[in-house]
């Protein structure tokens, strides 16, 4: 037999297995996608700089640009050198991670749907679509418990409309509010006119009022309570891991810190937001708060969604 002709039929054989393996893999690899779409979710991996990078079982080290979704029972490593947040889908506390490292957690799926844990379907499915009003005005950030002493207000405002704002001592009505008249959002507190303190006070009920500016009607209402470890220093953060960080915690806590989670989202880049963990989260915000055209926004991204 001649060597081109065993060198031929080399290649032939060759070819032939690395088309197997590869055909293999991507069965595999659909296999994987089909089971994870009814798998809870037991954490997330965030990205904190360039050298964040991770190893499904299987496929070769690869970085992680954004956050992604650490299903219950999948196996992972993080190779030597490489670093990155995990942050749990159960409790929201989020921890580091440097490598080397290997990664298997499990996770029950929850008797009710849980925004961070049950698949997708399950959330798009149960989640209550907030009903569209035209016009109206929504106070998205501080709203039910705030950990900021000075927290950045802001709310829906239409286009060309200027706002007179009032934020209300709950707890005692002899003391006057801090005040704001022709603004629009964002807002810090410190900035309202008050003959007190330019900040709130730890532990304490609050009430905002809005209305257009000169307006005899309210347009808008929230009530809010400072959290027990509510500090001044407490500032809104500045980096994408450590705001998606901040919305995980805030929408974990009993009861929620719905406008926190709702500010650090509203200031991801659009990417990060796209990202599975920020569907997920903004799925559960925008639908506590009332924002239908977000809602809606939020639900289209899930869809589009495609499960590593």
């Amino acid at each position: 037999m001649s060597s081109p002709l065993m060198t031929r039929r080399a290649i032939i054989w060759l070819g032939v297995t690395i088309a197997l393996v590869v055909a293999g893999a991507l069965v595999g690899r659909s296999l994987v996608r089909a089971k994870t779409k009814h798998t809870p979710v037991a954490a997330y991996l965030v990205p904190i700089d360039n050298n964040s990078r991770m190893k499904p079982a299987w496929w070769p080290s690869s970085r992680l640009d954004l956050p992604r979704a650490l299903r219950s029972g999948e196996r992972l490593t993080i190779p030597a050198g490489a670093s990155l947040k995990l942050i749990h889908a159960d409790s929201g506390a989020a921890e580091l991670i440097t490598g080397p490292a290997r990664l298997f957690l499990q996770q029950k799926l929850p008797s009710e749907p849980e925004a961070l844990i049950s698949p997708l379907p399950e959330i798009l499915g149960a989640i209550t679509k907030p009903p569209h009003t035209d016009n109206a005005v929504v106070i998205t950030s501080p709203v039910d418990m705030t950990r900021y002493l000075n927290p950045l207000i802001t709310w829906t405002a239409r286009e060309g409309v200027s706002y007179d704002i009032a934020v209300a001592d709950a707890a005692d009505e002899f003391v006057p509010p801090r005040i704001a008249r022709g603004v629009r959002p964002p807002i810090a507190l410190a900035t309202l006119e008050t003959p007190q303190r330019r900040q709130l006070g730890v532990d304490r009920n609050y009430a905002i009022l809005i209305r257009e500016a000169n307006a005899s009607v309210i347009a808008a209402g929230a009530r809010l309570l400072t959290t027990t470890d509510a500090k001044l220093e407490n500032q809104l953060p500045t980096t994408p891991a450590e705001l998606i960080a901040e919305a995980t915690a805030a929408l974990a806590k009993k009861p929620m810190r719905t406008g926190d989670a709702w500010l650090a989202l509203s200031h991801l880049p659009p990417d990060w937001a796209r990202s599975e963990l920020g569907v997920r989260l903004r799925l559960r915000v925008t639908a506590e708060l009332g924002l239908a055209d977000e809602f809606n926004s939020a639900s289209t991204d899930a869809r589009a969604l495609k499960t590593p």
